[in-house]
C-alpha cells in the first residue's frame, strides 16, 4: 500500500518534463567516459611504463654480455729490451772448451724486441654476471613490483574518481530537469490562477491588488524556471565534455532513486569490505612494500658484491700474441668507509618505512570514518524522502481547499499562491532528497571498493517510475 502510494504521488512530478534531447542512461554515460576521457588512457600509459620498469627490473638477475669492438693507435711501437750478455756467456764457453779453439762472438749485449705494434684492432666478447649482490637487485625487484601495484590501484582510482566526477553532473542534470519539470508545473498553475483572478476583477469579484499579486506570482514563476533552465546548460556542457558527447543536447535517462533500507547492507558491511577492496588503502599497503624494499637495498651495501666475469678474443689484427685469448674471473668488493654515508642512508629507509606502517594504520581509521559520514548522509536523505511524502498529501489537500475558497471568493490570491508554494516546496524537497541519497551511495560504494557496484543498487530502488 505504502509503494502504490508512494508511486502515486511521485507521478505528479513526471508531468510537465522538461526534455533537453538525446536521452542517455548512467551507463551510456559511464561507457562514453571510459571509452573517451584522457584520464583513463593517462593512467593506463602509466601501468605500462611500471610494468616495462618491472621488468627491466628482472634483467638484473642476468648475465651482461657486450661485444666490444676496438681500434687502438700509439705513438710509436710498444717494445722491450733483451739482455743478450747471458747468451754470449753461454755460447763463448762452448767455444773455448772445443779442442779447437775459436775465436769469442761479439754479440751484442741486449736487443730490442717489439711487443705490440703501434696500432691494432681487437673483437671480443665480454660477460659480466652479479653472482651475489647483498640484496641489491632482490630490492630493485620487490621495488618494482610495488610500483607496478601502486599503478595497478592508480588506475582503480582514477576510474572511479572520473565516474563519481561524471556522476555528479550526470545526476544534477537530472535532478535539475526534474526541477525544472516542477517548475513548469508551477508556472502553469500560476498562470492559471492569474487567468482566474484577471476574469474575477474584470467581473468585479476581485480587488485590483489581489490581481497583481497573482501577476506577479506569476513572474516570480517564470524568472525561477529560467534560471533552472541556464543552470542545466552549464552543466549538460560540462557533462557533454566529459563524456565527449557530439549531441546537441543530451538528458540524463537514469532517474533519480531510493532504496528501501531493508535492501542495503548495514554500514558495518562497506567498512569490511574497505579495509580489503579500497584502492587507497591497497597503494599504501604497497608502499609498505615498497619502503621495505629500501631498507634492504640500503642494507646491501654492507655486504660483499661478488660478480663473476669474462672475456673471449673472437678476432684481432696485429695485437700482442702475448694477449691471451680467453679470461674468467671473479671479483669481490665491500665498501669499507664512505664517510657514515651509508649508514645514515640505512636509518632513513627504516625511519620511511616506519612513517609508512603509521600512515597506513592512520588511513585505515579515515576510510572507516569517511563510509560513516557517508552512510549516515545517505539515511539522513532517505528519511528526509520520507519526511517530505507526509507533507506531500497535506500540501495537495491544502492547495485544493485554498483554490476553491478563492473560486467562492473566501481566499485572497496570496492564500493560493502560498499554498501552491507549499506543495512546490513538498516536491522539490523530495526530488533533493533522492538527489543526496543517490550521491551519497555512489561515494560510499566507491570509498568501499564497490564502485561498479552501483547500478546493481540502483537496479534495487523503489521509486523510478516517480521520478522519471
Amino acid at each position: 500500500m505504502k509503494k502504490v502510494q508512494i508511486l502515486l504521488i511521485l507521478l505528479l512530478l513526471a508531468s510537465g518534463t522538461y526534455s533537453f534531447g538525446a536521452d542517455i542512461t548512467f551507463s551510456q554515460a559511464l561507457e562514453s567516459l571510459y571509452g573517451t576521457h584522457e584520464g583513463i588512457a593517462q593512467a593506463e600509459a602509466d601501468y605500462k611504463q611500471k610494468e616495462y620498469a618491472k621488468k627491466a627490473a628482472l634483467g638484473l638477475y642476468s648475465p651482461q654480455i657486450y661485444l666490444n669492438a676496438a681500434y687502438t693507435y700509439f705513438g710509436n711501437d710498444l717494445t722491450m729490451d733483451v739482455d743478450l750478455s747471458p747468451v754470449s756467456d753461454t755460447v763463448n764457453g762452448i767455444l773455448s772448451s772445443l779442442p779447437i779453439p775459436l775465436p769469442p762472438l761479439n754479440l751484442p749485449s741486449s736487443m730490442e724486441q717489439v711487443v705490440q705494434q703501434d696500432q691494432f684492432f681487437s673483437l671480443n666478447a665480454a660477460m659480466i654476471w652479479p653472482v651475489f649482490t647483498g640484496g641489491k637487485i632482490y630490492a630493485a625487484n620487490k621495488a618494482a613490483s610495488a610500483n607496478l601495484e601502486i599503478a595497478r590501484y592508480g588506475k582503480t582510482i582514477r576510474h572511479d574518481e572520473l565516474g563519481i566526477a561524471m556522476a555528479e553532473k550526470y545526476f544534477t542534470l537530472r535532478f535539475i530537469n526534474d526541477i525544472i519539470a516542477l517548475k513548469q508545473d508551477v508556472k502553469n498553475s500560476m498562470q492559471e490562477h492569474y487567468n482566474k483572478a484577471l476574469k474575477m476583477e474584470k467581473a468585479g469579484m476581485l480587488a485590483k491588488v489581489e490581481r497583481l499579486h497573482a501577476e506577479m506570482a506569476l513572474s516570480d514563476a517564470e524568472k525561477s524556471l529560467d534560471t533552472s533552465i541556464r543552470e542545466a546548460k552549464l552543466v549538460e556542457s560540462a557533462l557533454k565534455s566529459m563524456i565527449s558527447s557530439n549531441d546537441n543536447n543530451i538528458t540524463p535517462a537514469t532517474p533519480l532513486f531510493i532504496i528501501n533500507t531493508e535492501d542495503i547492507e548495514a554500514l558495518m558491511y562497506f567498512q569490511d569490505m574497505a579495509s580489503t577492496s579500497n584502492a587507497k588503502l591497497k597503494q599504501v599497503q604497497s608502499a609498505k612494500k615498497l619502503a621495505h624494499a629500501g631498507v634492504i637495498n640500503s642494507t646491501s651495501s654492507f655486504i660483499p658484491k661478488i660478480n663473476a666475469f669474462g672475456m673471449v678474443n673472437i678476432y684481432d689484427y696485429q695485437l700482442s700474441s702475448l694477449a691471451p685469448d680467453y679470461i674468467v674471473g671473479l671479483q669481490m668488493s665491500l665498501n669499507l668507509f664512505d664517510g657514515l654515508k651509508n649508514y645514515h642512508q640505512l636509518k632513513m629507509s627504516k625511519q620511511s618505512e616506519e612513517s609508512t606502517k603509521l600512515i597506513a594504520l592512520r588511513a585505515e581509521k579515515d576510510i572507516r570514518t569517511l563510509i560513516e559520514q557517508q552512510y549516515i548522509t545517505m539515511e539522513n536523505a532517505r528519511a528526509d524522502y520520507e519526511a517530505s511524502l507526509k507533507s506531500l498529501a497535506f500540501t495537495e489537500e491544502y492547495l485544493r481547499a485554498r483554490q476553491k475558497a478563492f473560486n467562492q471568493g473566501m481566499a485572497t490570491s496570496l492564500d493560493v499562491v502560498d499554498a501552491e508554494l507549499a506543495l512546490s516546496n513538498s516536491k522539490m524537497s523530495a526530488i533533493q532528497a533522492a538527489y543526496k541519497f543517490d550521491m551519497a551511495l555512489i561515494n560510499m560504494l566507491s570509498t568501499a571498493g564497490m564502485f561498479d557496484s552501483f547500478e546493481s543498487y540502483r537496479a534495487k530502488a523503489f521509486v523510478e517510475p516517480g521520478l522519471k
